[in-house]
């Protein structure tokens, strides 16, 4: 088989060029027209066929390639569809009024080993504007292809598949043409629940959300793909066994996402590499929706490379992030989207107490197993860059750090000098803070403290209330991580020449001045107000060695395994200069 990847230094031209391409008028084949205004001809050039049990099934004819015949025909070729089933669109652009919906359950009998193929992800191209949610909707189903087309103007999702394991998008685009509207479609690719997955060579554009979006998923290779002018280029969340290399994210809200959030279906993420990107000048306006969590993507402050989000064991390494107004990397704990996180459990069982979520707003997630913290972070050996002019920190997420820094730089320029206003590698620390603090009453830390208290009023609530389900103790242990599992290291990360601007918003070990009369933490910037002048270098700097670590934790690749095919760099890729690092 080919290599997908030849040279990282040109491939994502290549695939920038195809991509210039779409709307071309295409050489040769049928007069008809295509229902857009693109020039784009509609052609037919599919023959019927079945060998060795599997058919092609050719959607349109040569006598018929109007937008609703192609997507009739898809419609009812899917109803219809067999194991090994090759679904083979025309060139043109089709503007569909349905989703694309298929249930691989077909009869309780399971339909897999299905290919969704087109002439080109410039010359097949999907309208979906006219479908009232998704473009394509595949669920249930094992070893599925989707290759060489596009699905433009989706109303929610351009293609997602769930419950699927076996997954390979190759050479598709999802485009969303009108550049950062909260209009537009929440996810570009988007398999989520899925395993073995495979998304490479692919072009996202425009997505309100992600562009390239896996989630609550296993064993995933993302490489070679352009995300831009999304919110999220890309993200993997709550997900594990994940490598993201060779990609190119610019133009967007946010460059790169690992988070896990808590969904509370017990799936939480670990195990994610990311090297080996181009993640540059994603400086775009957030225009996503606020969703469902807290943390969703709404919070990504403009102007963001990587963002790693209260998730476990990532390294990020060997990355090209440059030209990012707000902040190259930034690391942090759910507690800066909520602080919540860190309430005190609520103790009245017999009055206000009714179920697990009276005891805390994350009691549930805490007991399905969610932590909030980061942990095992390790950046290492990136080229982060700026550009004179960039320095233009935004979000709203991060009004009070931008003000505070933005003060810092005036009341102590020697200090300050020729550093960005906020850190190159951003990083919370409050996580790491509180788990770290023993309880003034004692029993391991404040978050052991709260989360043991969890599990004192749970069990109450489950023997004095009829009907609450059963609950599991959480693991204690998941709250003091630092003191096991090791914290967020960042070593040989290079800036055009200067000294790399590194820090935590919060000290990590309490002091004296580290918690306000009421037991709140204060950050390093607030204690600088409040007098506490020997903080100052710390704020600009890892003085004491925060993010600095003897041997931070290395990852490994991931495979993803397609029928008896294999991916990743211990696989087709072994030879790729990413994958000898």
């Amino acid at each position: 088989m080919q290599k997908a990847h030849t040279s990282r230094a040109h491939k994502p031209l290549v695939l920038a060029m195809a991509i210039a391409a779409i709307g071309l008028t295409a050489c040769g084949g049928s007069d008809n027209k295509s229902s857009s205004d693109t020039g784009l001809k509609k052609v037919f050039n599919c023959t019927d066929s079945s060998t060795s049990g599997a058919r092609v099934i050719c959607i349109g004819s040569a006598n018929d390639l109007s937008d609703a015949a192609v997507q009739d025909e898809l419609i009812e070729a899917l109803a219809g569809a067999e194991t090994g089933d090759t679904f083979v669109l025309p060139q043109g652009r089709y503007a569909f009024t349905s989703t694309i919906d298929f249930n691989g359950l077909v009869d309780n009998i399971p339909v897999s080993n299905l290919t969704f193929r087109g002439a080109g992800m410039e010359k097949t191209i999907i309208d979906a504007s006219g479908a009232a949610s998704d473009g394509f909707l595949i669920n249930n189903t094992n070893n599925l292809i989707f290759e060489d087309f596009a699905i433009y103007e989706s109303n929610n999702n351009a293609l997602k598949v769930t419950k699927s394991d076996g997954v390979i998008m190759r050479r598709m685009a999802t485009v969303w043409e009108t550049d950062y509207q909260s209009t537009n479609g929440a996810y570009g690719l988007y398999p989520v629940q899925t395993s073995n997955v495979l998304i490479e060579d692919c072009y996202v554009k425009g997505s309100a959300d992600a562009g390239i979006y896996v989630g609550q998923s296993d064993k995933i290779v993302v490489r070679n793909n352009i995300a831009e002018k999304n919110v999220a280029g890309i993200e993997i969340e709550n997900s594990t066994e994940a490598d993201v290399y060779g990609n190119t994210a610019t133009g967007n809200t946010g460059g790169i996402l690992i988070f896990d959030l808590p969904i509370g279906n017990g799936k939480y993420g670990s195990g994610v590499r990311v090297f080996d990107n181009n993640v540059e000048a994603n400086n775009a306006p957030n225009f996503a929706k606020v969703g469902t969590f807290a943390g969703g993507v709404h919070i990504v402050p403009p102007g963001t490379g990587v963002i790693v989000l209260s998730t476990s064991d990532v390294e990020i390494y060997n990355n090209t992030i440059k030209d990012h107004q707000t902040t190259s990397i930034a690391i942090t704990s759910y507690m800066l989207p909520d602080d919540k996180v860190a309430a005190v459990p609520d103790q009245d069982v017999g009055g206000e107490v009714m179920s697990y979520g009276d005891i805390h707003p994350y009691a549930e997630v805490f007991m399905d197993g969610w932590s909030p913290f980061v942990r095992n972070i390790n950046i290492h050996n990136n080229t982060i860059s700026l550009a004179a002019g960039l320095n233009n920190p935004q979000g709203a997420l991060i009004e009070d750090l931008i003000n505070g820094y933005s003060a810092f730089h005036s009341m102590q320029p020697d200090i300050a000098s020729g550093k960005t206003t906020v850190p190159h590698i951003l990083y919370d620390g409050v996580g790491e803070l509180l788990a770290n603090t023993a309880n003034p009453g004692g029993g391991g830390s404040i978050m052991q403290a709260i989360a043991g208290g969890i599990n004192q009023v749970a069990a109450e609530v489950k023997t004095n209330i009829p009907g609450v389900p059963d609950y599991t103790d959480i693991d204690l242990d998941k709250f003091a991580p630092y003191a096991t599992d090791g914290g967020v290291c960042q070593t040989n990360n290079n800036i055009d020449g200067m000294n790399l601007f590194a820090a935590s918003v919060y000290e990590t070990t309490a002091t004296d001045s580290t918690f306000d009369a009421s037991g709140l933490p204060l950050s390093k910037l607030e204690q600088l107000a409040g007098g506490n002048l020997s903080i100052a270098a710390s704020i600009m700097a890892d003085p004491d060695g925060v993010m600095s670590c003897g041997s931070g934790f290395v990852g490994t690749p991931a495979t993803v395994t397609f029928n008896t095919q294999t991916f990743g760099c211990t696989a087709d890729d072994s030879e790729n200069p990413s994958c000898a690092l």
